[in-house]
């Protein structure tokens, strides 16, 4: 039996300091673990030292950043789950976001996973940071090898849901095994993960190494500034954004495709004797009204804020549109 230690840094909000953006990897690893998870502590290292510049030079956040560094994930997401616990109703209450970086570099191929409404926050975030090896924007080189990796035969049913052509590449569902999941599964709050991949045969072994890294993952750690050029700039968005940057149009996009797609198996498996779909569809449809009127909302207010400058009522109205974004529940009073 042996201690622990979670690490904590925190930025203090200058406007928000109850509203936290909490920024997480853990430090513990398997052997030596320079991808997973030292890629990922290193970009957090890196972002962190780019705020400090920018505290020096005067800026501070309107929300308070929260850096994480966890230990015993390794041995069953110890470190966080038990932090996340501990401060539960606390967390319920302010937390805004929680982002996840474990493994961030393998490779030069990026990929993120997420709830839904935080899908244009990460695309968005991508196309501000440039590919190291390309020199295309992160964006456009994801979209070209999603593409160029795109089916073209019929999918089978493990497949179902992924034989529609793409406009974008798609940001993958949170399952569980990192962090997030204390997060997100036992306390519902909006989560992503994301890093760059590659071919990672050394995956929790003893060749999981500085010399892996340096001949093969990342030879010039050009990927691992790219990974904390990411990290830090979603962070420092969802920290200064007047009106939080969630979208939930896309949540109701995503549970309407969930639901036509359980919809299509169930009718080739003969399973939907007696199944009437039409409230299911009719409260799909009520969540994505609803998220759009938040969406236009958040805009208009947003515009009117910066047309008028502090007024308390645009205020007030804002507090709650954000208040209602971090709740996931759009369906708040305005």
């Amino acid at each position: 039996i042996r201690k622990i230690w979670n690490v904590i840094a925190r930025i203090e909000g200058s406007e928000e300091s109850d509203r936290w953006v909490i920024m997480g990897n853990h430090r513990d690893a398997w052997t030596f673990g320079a991808v997973d998870p030292n890629s990922g502590s290193t970009a957090m290292l890196e972002a962190a030292r780019g705020f400090g510049a920018l505290l020096k030079k005067g800026w501070k956040p309107r929300r308070t950043i929260v850096l994480c560094s966890w230990d015993g994930e390794e041995y069953g997401l110890i470190g966080s789950t038990e932090w996340a616990e501990e401060l539960a109703e606390e967390l319920k209450e302010k937390a805004v976001a929680y982002l996840n970086v474990d493994a961030a570099v393998s490779g030069a191929n990026f990929g993120a996973s997420s709830v839904p409404s935080m899908w244009k926050l990460l695309r968005a975030a991508t196309r501000d940071v440039k590919d190291p090896k390309t020199g295309l924007s992160v964006y456009e080189q994801w979209q070209n090898r999603s593409r160029e990796q795109e089916p073209t035969a019929e999918m089978t049913d493990a497949e179902e849901g992924s034989d529609k052509p793409i406009a974008e590449a798609r940001i993958g569902a949170l399952g569980s095994g990192s962090d997030f999941t204390p997060f997100l599964q036992h306390l519902g709050i909006p989560s992503s993960d994301m890093g760059f991949g590659g071919d990672y045969g050394v995956y929790h072994s003893a060749y999981d190494s500085f010399h892996w890294m340096s001949r093969f993952g990342d030879p010039d750690f050009v990927y691992h500034v790219a990974a904390a050029q990411l990290w830090g700039i979603v962070a420092m968005r969802l920290a200064d954004a007047a009106g939080l940057p969630f979208d939930y149009r896309d949540y109701a996009t995503q549970i309407s495709d969930f639901f036509d797609q359980g919809l299509k198996t169930a009718k080739r498996r003969k399973l939907t004797a007696g199944f009437n779909p039409e409230m299911m569809t009719k409260a799909i449809e009520n969540f994505s009204e609803e998220a759009e009127r938040v969406e236009k909302l958040r805009h208009e207010t947003i515009k009117e804020l910066g047309r008028v400058g502090v007024d308390v009522r645009v205020l007030a109205r804002l507090k709650r549109i954000n208040d209602a974004l971090m709740a996931n529940d759009v369906s708040a009073r305005m």
